[in-house]
């Protein structure tokens, strides 16, 4: 189960922050660190152990305006905010980031805080790097409720902050007694401060991530996908090669079978052969030396063929006469067995004639000729 995370960073950069866990409408734990995965989450990783998160900066960190564009729309007046808070900012309009709270009241101000890009940049990577990438960047002043009238104090992670109708400032700063004056001032409870936090972790009063620092939206195949993706791409590929090689295995095997049949079989002929190559050129050689025709591979060929009708039919020996024909034995339990394989030789263009049939124990021996 993934839980919510809220954020609160300290004034200092190094200093660690606090972090509250949630789950639902409930802060069910708080700490301080980075440390806010529980056990059971951390072999998961951020990325589906982290639901919604959101990073509230301490008061200094931003500056806050409330600008009023009487006689336009919510649209022009939001525009013409932005563009009025960074001419009233400090340094170059080009080094800050202004982003306008939303709002339907055209004739309400606008809230603009403005903060410079380095900083955003820097709050940004370090959400990254801490595995909140998609958090939410939240000035803290803004999380405290606006009074209807005075001022509302309350402390907020680090700081103490007070919050007007039109303003908001850190509480220490020398300035703040000043601006307070003998206006009276409301103490806001914690727990309206917990319940603030939770409403802004689903709808921000103003989040800073906007413009060239929006979020980036959730990529199809993060860098754990594209793992798991070239794994089983490996394993398929594998699979692949081992299946080619049983195949081979099994061919180079099958092959061998066969060379040792034909050596055995050309053995009977030139009893010199050992070389399943150099059988037929050997055994035609010999024919032809006696005067013979033909050749023994294409004779034994169609008679292989043949014997594949009826599997019950084995040959127990072959000899090629000088004049290219082939003298075999058939052995089989049934006569019938023995006319299916002449039968097929016959059907395949092979000429045949039997010379006698005997029985030999439970089994008949037929001594056959096959010539083209």
């Amino acid at each position: 189960m993934a839980y919510d995370y809220i954020i609160l960073l300290p004034p200092e950069r190094e200093a660690p922050p606090i972090w509250y866990r949630v789950d639902g409408d409930h802060i069910v734990r708080r700490g301080k660190g980075t440390d806010w995965l529980p056990p059971e989450h951390e072999a998961e990783g951020p990325a589906s152990a982290v639901g919604q998160a959101m990073l509230v900066l301490p008061p200094h960190a931003t500056t806050l305006h409330w600008i009023a564009c009487p006689g336009m729309t919510a649209r022009q007046g939001a525009t013409a905010a932005r563009l009025m808070a960074l001419e009233a900012s400090i340094g170059d309009g080009e080094g800050l980031h202004a982003v306008v709270s939303a709002s339907d009241d055209a004739e309400a101000p606008h809230v603009v805080a403005v903060t410079s890009q380095r900083a955003m940049a820097h709050w940004v990577d370090w959400c990254e790097a801490h595995g909140i990438g998609q958090a939410s960047i939240v000035p803290a002043a803004l999380l405290v409720p606006a009074p209807e009238d005075g001022f509302a104090r309350a402390t907020l992670g680090f700081a103490e902050i007070v919050r007007g109708s039109d303003t908001a400032f850190a509480g220490d700063e020398a300035i703040a007694p000043l601006v307070i004056g003998d206006t009276p001032v409301t103490n806001v409870p914690a727990e309206n401060i917990d319940t603030a936090l939770l409403r802004a972790l689903d709808q921000p009063p103003l989040d800073l991530r906007q413009g060239s620092f929006a979020r980036r939206s959730a990529r199809l195949f993060d860098r754990a996908r594209w793992t798991r993706i070239a794994i089983m791409l490996g394993a398929i590929i594998l699979a692949s090669l081992l299946i080619s090689l049983i195949a081979i295995l099994r061919l180079n095997t099958e092959a061998s079978r066969l060379d040792s049949q034909t050596v055995a079989l050309a053995r009977t002929v030139d009893a010199t052969v050992s070389d399943p190559t150099a059988a037929e050129s050997r055994v035609a050689g010999l024919l032809a030396a006696r005067g013979g025709r033909g050749g023994f591979t294409g004779t034994m060929a169609g008679l292989m063929t043949g014997m594949q009708a009826n599997p019950n039919v084995v040959l127990t020996s072959v000899n090629q006469g000088a004049d290219g024909s082939l003298r075999v034995q058939f052995a089989a339990n049934k006569a019938e067995e023995i006319n299916e394989v002449l039968i097929a030789i016959q059907e395949a263009g092979w000429r045949i004639s039997a010379n006698a049939v005997q029985q030999r124990g439970a089994r008949l021996v037929a001594d056959i000729m096959v010539v083209r």
